[in-house]
């Protein structure tokens, strides 16, 4: 089932990057586009239509931001979302066996996250094994779609015993 397209207009970028208290600076650099670009965006003189939209998007929702579509009794907005857990540690290498391991902070504790190395190959759309700067710069891309995947499966009470959690494929919406 595809997930639904909401469509953003250049005050929802200004208003998501204002909640993260972003210099234009660094919201170009967090979606890995020019600063030009963000400026032309927000000032509607690049339409949000194109693949910089995704890029922009995805680098503000990476970091929690949530885009309210526009609806009969509400235009639409921007809202900072729940539940999900924060990062403690960044992954710094890929493991053979475990996969890609990173920390989070899940209700007061200390989690182990290992991403399984199919999933990162299937975002990063890889063939074969490449650096493990290749995985973080994955990492970083889908951060979002990942800590998603990461609260569904704790909510799911798939952590174990030693406050570890294996999350693969279609646990990351961004692989649906």
């Amino acid at each position: 089932m595809a997930k639904p397209v909401i469509i953003i207009i250049p005050a929802q970028v200004r208003a998501g990057r204002a909640m993260l208290g972003w210099s234009q600076e660094q919201l170009a650099d967090a979606a890995g586009v020019s600063l030009s670009t963000v400026r032309d965006v927000e000032s509607e003189r690049r339409p949000l239509d194109t693949s910089v939209s995704d890029d922009i998007r995805r680098a503000l929702e990476n970091e929690n931001v949530k885009f309210i579509s526009g609806e009969p009794k509400g235009g639409p907005g921007v809202r900072l979302g729940a539940g999900r857990p924060n990062v403690i540690k960044l992954p710094t290498v890929m493991t053979m066996w475990d996969g890609l391991p990173f920390m989070v902070e899940w209700q007061g504790k200390a989690v182990t996250v290992f991403v399984s190395r199919e999933a990162m190959d299937d975002l990063g759309r890889f063939r074969e094994s490449p650096p493990h700067a290749a995985y973080i710069k994955v990492f970083e891309k889908y951060r979002g779609s990942i800590l998603d995947g990461v609260a569904n499966a704790l909510a799911a009470g798939r952590l174990n015993d030693k406050n570890q959690l294996r999350v693969v494929g279609h646990d990351i919406s961004a692989l649906k």
